[in-house]
């Protein structure tokens, strides 16, 4: 389940036209100036580092970090991490194992289905404050703005962090503190929009893996 909601939550933040409700003061304002700005395009390439902390034995923090790249067309994308790839197509999840000729297919249901991109976005949609959470101007002389997010009656999270690049009104990075102390950040290293992905870039085709071994639901 962690490895399902941070695949998931590298997804959120490609898929960030969040459908604000209406609020009054600035944050809000400037993440409908992102929205906009995202659904302009007609596919994205971004190009990530990831870093996660979490709680050790010792008292210590444990840091793993990573580096991958996510390829987003409509509502469909591919993730590329830790030598995997890895299809988000609605409720299924489709993981290719290059190195061991692998693919395992998963179909969200029950509980699981709270972390689908559109379930996640839906929640804060409905149940988030948002505040000002400091700025700091980046290598290049940009601008970077913080908002910090509060969803409310969320057992796994306590605070999102969105880093906007006021020159580019895109997303920059994504802080997620977890209740359990797990705290995740993201940051965008490089950030490509209509560069001509297709769809079917990003939609798994199983032809392209003869050979490979295939588990999967019952219809999958």
């Amino acid at each position: 389940m962690k490895n399902l909601r941070l695949i998931l939550s590298i997804a959120l933040m490609a898929f960030i036209a969040l459908p604000l409700p209406a609020q009054s003061g600035d944050p809000v304002s400037l993440l409908k100036e992102v929205e906009k700005k995202t659904l302009s395009y007609t596919d994205q390439s971004i190009q990530f580092s990831l870093l996660i902390e979490a709680p050790g034995r010792d008292g210590k923090k444990v840091q793993r970090k990573t580096s991958g790249q996510v390829l987003v067309v409509g509502q469909k994308a591919l993730l590329q991490l830790n030598g995997q790839l890895i299809f988000l197509e609605g409720s299924r999840i489709t993981t290719v194992s290059e190195a061991d000729e692998e693919i395992i297919v998963r179909k969200l249901d029950g509980d699981e289905t709270q972390y689908t991109p559109a379930a996640l976005v839906k929640k804060y949609e409905t149940g988030s404050n948002f505040q000002w959470a400091g700025e700091e101007t980046v290598a290049g002389g940009t601008k970077i703005v913080y908002v910090r997010m509060k969803p409310k009656n969320n057992v796994d999270v306590r605070d999102v962090i969105f880093g906007i690049n006021m020159r580019s009104k895109r997303i920059h990075s994504y802080q997620e503190f977890g209740t359990n102390d797990v705290n995740t950040t993201l940051n965008i290293l490089q950030y490509d929009v209509n560069q001509g992905v297709t769809e079917q870039k990003v939609t798994f085709t199983k032809s392209k893996y003869p050979g490979y071994d295939y588990m999967a639901p019952k219809g999958m």
